[in-house]
């Protein structure tokens, strides 16, 4: 009787530490959001996002929305700013590089795009895949730039790093 009470206990502590080894594949490295007034997102308003050092490899940089049907216009347009910094023999070095983005928020039946939530639908765009050698960390900023002044319907503005290799 005790051997089995062993044998169970033994079989249980083994699968919980497969379980737990197997649920600490997740690639990603950085997921953030930033909060935006639903009354409306203002151009001057700029988003940061400071993505901490990273290792060696090649990632993936996705850009997520979360819009209600607020959302005045079909699709946004943001003007997306990076810079990856290092610091190699004690001096920093930049890289710039912008992107201009054009999201899809409203399909053409007037739905929200994207993974549908309670009040708001979270719409994921993929942005770019790039190299980072060790110790790069970046800096991204955002902005949009509709013709409105104030963009209403946008609630949370983030950041996805993924590493792939």
């Amino acid at each position: 009787m005790r051997s089995k009470v062993c044998t169970l206990l033994y079989t249980i502590a083994l699968m919980a530490t497969v379980i737990g080894a197997g649920s600490c594949s997740d690639p990603r490295t950085y997921d953030h959001y930033e909060s935006v007034p639903m009354k409306g997102w203002e151009r001057n308003d700029t988003l940061s996002f400071n993505v901490p050092r990273q290792w060696e490899g090649l990632y993936q940089l996705d850009l997520g929305l979360r819009a209600s049907q607020a959302f005045p216009y079909k699709e946004i347009t943001l003007i997306m700013e990076r810079t990856v910094i290092n610091y190699r023999h004690r001096m920093k070095q930049e890289k710039r590089f912008q992107d201009t983005v054009r999201c899809e928020i409203i399909n053409d039946k007037g739905m929200l795009m994207g993974k549908d939530g309670v009040s708001s639908s979270e719409i994921r765009y993929h942005i770019t895949d790039f190299r980072l050698i060790r110790s790069d960390s970046l800096h991204i900023t955002l902005r949009h730039v509709m013709s409105r002044d104030a963009v209403p319907g946008i609630s949370n503005v983030g950041i996805r790093l993924t590493k792939l290799q």
